[in-house]
């Protein structure tokens, strides 16, 4: 061709955009092919060099490696035994000469690893273990294959970038970030520069793609504008850099030419409405392989009969300010409103940047409110209807739970655990909103639930099982500080359904857990019984518990999908999420337009 394609694209790019500031058409002719999309598909992984194959997780939670000429699968880790119960494998990229696999995993302690296995032997070995690690990310190897760059977040919430020596494991800490961290982080293909994007600003969702060089002499801005840059991959030839941006209101596929680390040219619009899409790497013949997620997930109101469980009314979507990106919702004590989460920003493929939302019902007034928090889990309303108790953890890396005052949002910490998980802890308010009963993990893997008084500070325990067990899905009654909540124990083998009455020391059981996985639990109107979401692989169901004797009854919800279910104070109307997402592999190919 004499001119590389992609410094032809480039060229191109800048000349574009030079005479008209920013292109308005796609340069060059770029075609989309599917790649991979089945019931197995997974995004998280990476093409070998050559395209030939895709690293990828398995639903068994194993590294595998898809054939893409065959379409065939083979297994990578699949320890004896199978994976112990929580242990799986997570981001994935290839050697250059594709014979080893970097990748992370999720071990027996609850915290990723990074290891290296060989793709024609399996064997794996462990590059590196720290607990305070956190989240492990392997995002390329060095074009010599002897380290792997490197994200780290770690558990105090600071994203570092690094390079993991293969040969010995050791670290070289290129950049350390506040609690957002990169969604994407490259290495040049002669291995100088490393590029990245980085939020602007706690007070926004918006990021821009840098450059750092790998010796510390600069770091340049590649791009500049108020809109979401985000994910940047260097061209096989180092001529530029691609990346994401909604800067036109969709997500676009977009190119800034590069020459020695700083911009040659401004960004112009190479691929219009790339969707939720994860750019996963390029392969030596010019083709991007990205990720993509499809479907929404929205909160819905509608009339109940709890008599029967069907609905009385056709599902009304609500909260317009993020449609497609809203769950987990609940309906204040008062009756006056409702709120849930909504994912904010770009497709997080990790840890999800969220608000929360609260609609007055009665004038459909909609709010969008921003703690200052690195993750929002979970909401629970306080008995006034004046403050919600937020699950997740804040920007210095304190896990647990946070007051949130409404509508103001200022946050305040209430429950603080360090160096526990992102998602923070399961948490209801007292009855008369003076304490906090929280779930603690105890010796031994096991939990406990205790209660946090607001004022004093003072904790004491207020349930203890008989043996090391895993308590969720905690929910206090309506009108009373009796507490619902499941219990697994004996590796999750014996599941249970258990109320705890006010000042009790044991807790009654209510059901066995056949019915599947459980996934919310909500009190009726009267407190007299519970309706339990689960879900099994003949789908979700709604049941109807009573605290009495009597076997649970399925109600008629057809309409339901996997998640709780939440009735309003009343009884009339109830609020869940519902939803599907599909995962393609999916390649650009990215043609020369020297025939145009």
């Amino acid at each position: 061709m004499g001119l590389n394609r992609f410094a032809l694209l480039a060229a191109l790019t800048a000349a574009v955009c030079w005479a008209d500031n920013e292109a308005r058409e796609p340069a060059p002719n770029l075609e989309s092919v599917l790649v991979w999309s089945d019931a197995e598909t997974d995004v998280l992984g990476a093409p070998s060099p050559d395209g030939r194959f895709l690293s990828f997780v398995d639903r068994s939670g194993n590294l595998s490696i898809r054939d893409l000429d065959s379409g065939t699968n083979r297994t990578i880790t699949r320890p004896a035994g199978g994976n112990a119960v929580g242990q799986f494998a997570y981001f994935s990229i290839f050697s250059p000469d594709a014979s080893r696999i970097a990748y992370a995993w999720f071990n027996e302690e609850g915290f990723y690893e990074l290891r290296l296995a060989d793709v024609a032997t399996a064997e794996t070995l462990l590059l590196y273990r720290n607990p305070e690690a956190g989240f492990v990310q392997p995002c390329t190897f060095s074009p010599d294959g002897e380290h792997i760059l490197t994200l780290f977040f770690r558990r105090d919430n600071v994203s570092q970038i690094a390079l993991v020596s293969v040969g010995d494991g050791s670290v070289q800490t290129l950049r350390s970030l506040d609690w957002f961290y990169p969604k994407k982080i490259d290495l040049s293909p002669d291995g100088r520069f490393v590029v990245y994007d980085s939020m602007t600003g706690e007070e926004s969702p918006a990021r821009e793609i840098l450059v750092i060089a790998l010796d510390g002499s600069s770091e340049t801005a590649l791009t500049n504008h108020p809109a979401n840059d985000l994910a940047p991959l260097w061209t096989p030839d180092g001529s530029a850099v691609v990346f994401a941006s909604d800067r036109r209101g969709s997500m676009d596929l977009w190119m800034v030419p590069v020459d020695e680390g700083r911009v040659a040219g401004q960004a112009a619009l190479v691929e219009p409405d790339l969707g939720r899409a994860l750019p996963m790497a390029f392969t030596r013949d010019g083709r991007l392989f990205y990720g993509l997620r499809t479907g929404r997930t929205e909160t819905y109101v509608a009339g109940i009969d709890l008599a029967s469980g069907s609905l009385t009314g056709e599902p009304i979507p609500v909260g317009s300010g993020y449609q497609g990106a809203n769950r987990r919702p609940e309906w204040s004590p008062d009756g006056r409103y409702l709120a849930f989460l909504s994912r904010v920003g770009t497709e997080n493929f990790g840890q999800e940047h969220r608000a929360v939302t609260i609609i007055e019902l009665e004038t459909s007034r909609e709010s969008v409110v921003w703690p200052r928090l690195a993750h929002i889990e979970r909401l629970r309303w306080s008995p006034d209807s004046a403050s919600l108790l937020l699950s997740g953890s804040d920007s210095q890396g304190r896990a647990g739970l946070f007051t949130m005052a409404v509508p103001e949002g200022a946050v305040q910490q209430a429950v603080v655990e360090h160096g526990g998980s992102f998602r923070g802890i399961e948490g209801d308010w007292s009855a008369d909103g003076g304490s906090i009963n929280f779930v603690q993990q105890g010796e031994q893997g096991g939990s406990i639930i205790r209660s946090h008084d607001l004022l004093t500070g003072r904790r004491q325990a207020v349930y203890r099982p008989a043996e090391p067990a895993r308590i969720y899905a905690l929910r206090r009654a309506r009108g009373r500080d009796a507490l619902a909540f499941a219990q697994s124990a004996s590796g999750g083998q014996r599941q249970s359904l258990l109320v705890l009455e006010p000042g009790a020391k044991v807790a009654e059981e209510i059901l066995h857990l056949q019915y599947g996985r459980l996934t919310g639990i909500d009190w009726n109107v009267d407190d007299e019984g519970l309706l339990v979401s689960t879900d099994a692989a003949s789908g979700p169901a709604l049941w109807s518990v009573s605290l009495g004797a009597a076997d649970p009854r399925r109600l008629d919800a057809p309409w339901m999908q996997s998640g709780p279910v939440r009735i309003s104070a009343d009884g009339t109307r109830a609020a869940f999420s519902r939803g599907g997402r599909k995962s393609e592999v999916r390649a650009i190919e990215m043609r020369t337009v020297a025939a145009r």
